[in-house]
């Protein structure tokens, strides 16, 4: 599968991904009528982002660093996989389909770990908590189908670990490879899991310890990347150690903005700068303030802020989708590339 073709199709994702978080924020505004039942869209939002943007994103961090693509039949198959599980996620919530298509994209994301170990020689390589992450993250699957009926909020704890343990210990590691910063992989998968528990299923002082740890690592002190990259790093670490001491609740207004920032502001420019879309370009700067006007109004919720910041937010998450639309339609096609 060629690079344009592959651009063009990580776009369309992210776009339709962008598209139905900013239905459900004006939904929440009470601006517009919920066009689709409103926990079947939020799965499909959440894991479209996971299994059609960020993880394929990763890839190619893991390709400059010399790791193999999957196949082209294995994009193919895993491509089919991803638009399976959407529309069971659509149709049923964890229906079949979903379950079945989730299965496949579990699969192929640990074949494309267990290849990319062998290219891990010294422990400061970010790519060392790959394979261990994914599998700690996935061993959260079981869970949460166990209890998706029999206590719903249990799971809904259980998919938040999964989803931040994603984040966390693959994402997170990739974008620091991709922006070619060594870490001590053994330290991140450490405090990347116990950020993943304080997120989700274990929120307790001893697991924020590892918010705090992680903070400490991906601070960009003397990093070498455009200053609104390490301006954005800078955020994301301030606001795991603000959570992580305590200064800043762990609420799920705060956790769902946090996850929007550092999916949108610190992982999607780190990552999308691999296939060629230049990172020093001064446009980026809109892209983060557009994020901001997002996340901000969902994190001040928790605060008890008033209901002005659904229809912020709401503005926030159409700006965020306009740009992504205008800007990354034209970076994908390739047809006329991004100048300082």
């Amino acid at each position: 599968m060629n690079a344009r073709r592959t651009g063009w199709i990580l776009w369309l994702c992210l776009v339709l991904t962008a598209a139905a978080g900013v239905v459900m924020r004006w939904a929440l505004a009470g601006r517009i009528g919920m066009p689709w039942d409103f926990a079947r869209l939020r799965h499909a939002h959440a894991h479209l982002a996971y299994y059609g943007v960020l993880v394929p994103l990763a890839w190619w961090a893991w390709r400059q660093a010399g790791i193999a693509l999957p196949s082209a039949w294995t994009l193919l198959g895993y491509g089919a996989a991803v638009a399976l599980s959407i529309v069971g996620f659509l149709r049923a919530g964890y229906a079949v389909e979903a379950i079945v298509g989730s299965t496949v994209v579990a699969g192929v994301w640990l074949v494309s770990a267990w290849r990319a170990r062998a290219r891990v020689r010294t422990w400061d390589d970010p790519l060392g908590a790959l394979l261990p992450g994914m599998v700690l993250a996935l061993a959260c699957v079981p869970f949460v189908a166990r209890f998706t009926r029999r206590d719903p909020g249990l799971a809904q704890q259980w998919v938040a670990t999964f989803l931040a343990g994603m984040l966390l210990l693959v994402v997170l590691p990739s974008c620091l490879s991709a922006l070619q910063v060594r870490r001590p992989w053994p330290a991140l998968l450490v405090a990347g899991a116990l950020g993943a528990a304080a997120l989700g299923i274990w929120s307790t002082p001893v697991a924020g310890v590892g918010l705090l740890a992680l903070a400490l690592l991906v601070f960009p002190w003397r990093w070498s990347v455009p200053l609104h990259v390490g301006v954005v790093w800078a955020l994301f670490a301030l606001g795991l150690a603000a959570m992580g001491v305590g200064l800043v609740p762990n609420t799920r207004p705060v956790v769902i903005g946090a996850v929007h920032f550092m999916a949108l502001s610190v992982c999607l420019p780190s990552l999308v700068a691999v296939p060629g879309a230049p990172l020093e370009h001064r446009g980026w700067w809109g892209h983060h303030v557009s994020v901001g006007l997002l996340c901000l109004p969902i994190v001040l919720q928790a605060f008890g802020a008033e209901a002005w910041t659904y229809l912020a937010a709401a503005v926030g998450g159409t700006l965020v989708l306009l740009e992504l639309v205008l800007v990354g339609g034209i970076a994908a096609w390739g047809r006329a590339p991004l100048r300082r």
